[in-house]
């Protein structure tokens, strides 16, 4: 991983996702309000590296790929797959730190509306049938987070901010942001 960014191509079981990994930020404080989101996984390097190549799940998770393909359905998403917290209130102006701590790579996506991702077989298993719309100015590619690594975003005017994963779209964060 010496190139600023590396092309990561996961294929099988009609699964075909591409992310460009992102380079490392520079870190942020604790302190002066900074928000911090977890984007974290449970996937179990073997099977998910047997299945879609060597580094594909770098952690140390328990869930195997067929356990979590069963849990997948319109009805029930893997619970171990999440962004924490999933609401929060932040203020205008403030910079969030999406960390993955999960052992797979995750997007940390600006969207207007929630929706199905990257991932065929994840969006057909999960009954995401309306894609997720990025926001306007969204760096999509910018957006994915390889295992370990972080993304840092400034929220703008108060409102709503939504961000998603684009890989696992059940993976979701709603903060309200507030004015003062």
């Amino acid at each position: 991983m010496s190139t600023k960014h590396r092309l990561v191509a996961l294929l099988g079981a009609g699964l075909t996702v591409v992310a460009l990994t992102a380079a490392s930020v520079g870190s942020a404080s604790a302190d002066n309000g900074v928000r911090q989101i977890e984007m974290t996984d449970d996937c179990d390097p073997a099977s998910f590296n047997a299945r879609f190549g060597a580094g594909t799940c770098r952690g140390d998770g328990d869930t195997t790929l067929d356990q979590f393909l069963k849990q997948l359905s319109p009805k029930h998403v893997p619970e171990d797959w999440a962004f924490d917290p999933s609401r929060a209130t932040a203020k205008a102006g403030q910079t969030i730190v999406a960390k993955n701590v999960g052992g797979e790579t995750h997007s940390f996506t600006c969207v207007t509306q929630f929706g199905g991702g990257v991932a065929d077989l994840l969006n057909q298993l999960g009954g995401f049938t309306t894609p997720a719309v990025p926001c306007a100015n969204e760096d999509v590619p910018g957006s994915f987070v390889p295992s370990g690594g972080k993304r840092i975003v400034t929220l703008g005017g108060p409102g709503t901010a939504m961000y998603q994963c684009l890989i696992h779209p059940w993976m979701r964060t709603t903060l309200r942001v507030r004015g003062d």
